[in-house]
């Protein structure tokens, strides 16, 4: 965990941290996302959890597990959660300390598929496998949050309140008679909100975390007739978080990209490789990287959540989220880059 005085710069309440109270309004929604990874494994986990639009007290959650080389289990559960976090069935997220300490559990059957599947169908029901895992995440950089009036427009549609942080990973997990010991980097995300994805036409989002204590996260997000950029430093030595200007980052799928242009797997393109130039108040700094697996979410208007990609489908849009090694001031950590493109800009990718 960090110093209280830096982890939360705009003081925000920290029951914002906790599950909110739904409120009567079209398309409203709360979601919470969870990322951890250990490169050392080759091990780690993303959840998507969020409530349903038409029926708030429900949560879906939608999980994707890495396992060394392609292979995935997934598991998709629905139910209802507590003041102390969202649960869905064998799924259950606690806020242990607001902006600074969380758990995540599962106990119960996922299936196997793999990143050339998912990243080219939507997945059909698979044989169960059990699967174990209680991950710890603490605050390893400040909250960064959206500002509602500022960067937040009426055509963007994505959230009304959305903070976003990096975080250390540690705990325990059990598959196929495997018990491994995990320690990584993770990312954690809240939002809610009227939402709909239905606007959004791509994204790139990469958090990353050094040995030194530094972190940085660098966003973009392309709709019809709006380009959105964030981003920020943590430098990880007692100095507060501090915004930075980015000032080249990869492709960004647009109202402009050519249908069938994008690789439907991130992996077999010039995707598989990141990089961003941003500039900071202690000089510009250059990020390479690349990723080490993906799994793929479609999403169709306003917030349906299908396993797998709607490949050739017209108005989804496949979100890839990827761990990563990634070298910055000759310093290695590692990361989550996430891609977001309209079903129609992919292409099946040749293997």
């Amino acid at each position: 965990m960090i110093d209280d005085n830096l982890v939360n710069p705009y003081g925000l309440a920290p029951e914002l941290d906790f599950p909110l109270k739904p409120v009567d309004e079209k398309n409203w929604t709360e979601h919470y996302v969870f990322f951890g990874y250990d490169p050392q494994q080759q091990f780690g986990m993303f959840l998507h959890v969020g409530r349903l639009v038409e029926a708030p007290h429900i949560w879906r959650s939608v999980m994707q597990i890495y396992l060394p080389g392609e292979e995935l289990l997934v598991a998709k559960t629905y139910g209802e959660g507590d003041s102390r976090g969202p649960a869905a069935g064998p799924m259950r997220i606690q806020v242990v300390e607001p902006f600074q300490l969380w758990t995540v559990d599962f106990n119960g059957a996922a299936f196997s598929t793999n990143r050339r599947a998912i990243t080219h169908e939507i997945m059909r029901d698979g044989r169960a496998e059990l699967v174990k895992f209680h991950m710890v995440f603490e605050a390893a950089g400040p909250i960064h949050s959206l500002k509602p009036g500022k960067e937040l427009t009426e055509g963007m549609t994505v959230a009304s309140y959305h903070t976003s942080q990096i975080i250390h990973m540690r705990g325990d997990a059990e598959y196929r008679g495997n018990k491994i010991s995990l320690k990584g980097v993770g990312v954690r995300d809240h939002s809610c909100g009227p939402r709909n994805y239905g606007p959004v036409y791509g994204d790139n989002w990469s958090h990353c975390l050094f040995p030194s204590g530094m972190a940085i996260h660098v966003q973009e997000v392309a709709f019809e007739n709006h380009v959105y950029q964030s981003g920020y430093i943590f430098w990880g030595d007692g100095s507060p978080m501090e915004e930075i200007e980015v000032l080249d980052m990869q492709h960004c799928c647009n109202p402009d990209t050519p249908p069938g242009s994008v690789e439907a797997d991130p992996m077999r393109g010039p995707d598989a490789k990141y990089h961003a130039k941003i500039r900071t108040s202690r000089g510009d700094l250059q990020l390479e990287g690349e990723l080490l697996h993906s799994h793929a979410i479609t999403y169709f208007e306003v917030m349906e959540e299908f396993m797998g990609t709607a490949l050739g489908e017209r108005g989804g849009i496949q979100m890839c989220d990827a761990p990563m090694r990634v070298t910055c001031n000759g310093e290695v950590g590692y990361g989550l880059r996430e891609r977001a493109s309209r079903t129609e800009a992919l292409r099946a990718s040749s293997y």
